[in-house]
């Protein structure tokens, strides 16, 4: 796969919609995704939390298994020695993240959590850290056709239920993308 590596927190593989459309980003090659299986148990649990338990973790585990089953090389092993050595992190439970995207050769790690990750603590170890939003907008910016087809795209599986590219845009918006859903939303206009 094409593109640059990056490390998916699991706070952004939550919520549906922001999740398939990264993914869909992925598959049309616009970046290389990673993470671990931390990070994807923590996918689990809070997919069981955000849905206030309709959706059971056994259900969101079929999701996680369909994502490392679509990257089968996403998953990074072998993050763990590197753990420790990591401090300043205003939460010492994100170490992981950054071990995992050092030992992946991330070049960034896709959060909304932010404020977790202090560049004085990711930067000297080549990492660069960006929402989901910002790094939307990096997709779309850097490839306006590839980013109008993903999302299309995206908004087109959805089939339980089905929704209009105005519905998928308004829940990803909902879901904290909004600077996204401006700058792409006149694509989708009548006449675009």
């Amino acid at each position: 796969m094409a593109g640059f590596r990056v490390m998916l927190d699991a706070c952004v593989l939550v919520p549906i919609h922001k999740a398939d459309l990264l993914l869909t980003f992925a598959e049309q090659r616009a970046y290389y995704p990673l993470w671990s299986n931390r990070i994807m148990d923590e996918t689990v649990r809070g997919i069981n939390r955000a849905t206030k338990g309709r959706v059971s973790e056994a259900t969101a585990r079929l999701r996680v298994d369909a994502m490392n089953d679509a990257f089968e090389d996403a998953c990074v092993e072998g993050w763990e020695p590197l753990e420790e050595a990591i401090s300043g992190m205003p939460d010492p439970d994100d170490r992981h993240v950054v071990a995992a995207a050092v030992r992946g050769h991330a070049a960034a790690i896709v959060t909304d959590n932010t404020q977790h990750f202090p560049n004085a603590v990711v930067e000297p170890l080549g990492l660069h850290i960006r929402s989901s939003d910002q790094f939307l907008l990096d997709l779309l910016h850097r490839n306006p056709a590839r980013a109008v087809a993903s999302v299309a795209q995206t908004a087109d599986k959805r089939r339980r239920p089905p929704v209009t590219t105005e519905q998928f845009l308004d829940a990803l918006a909902a879901s904290g993308t909004t600077d996204f859903v401006r700058d792409i939303a006149p694509y989708f206009e009548s006449g675009s």
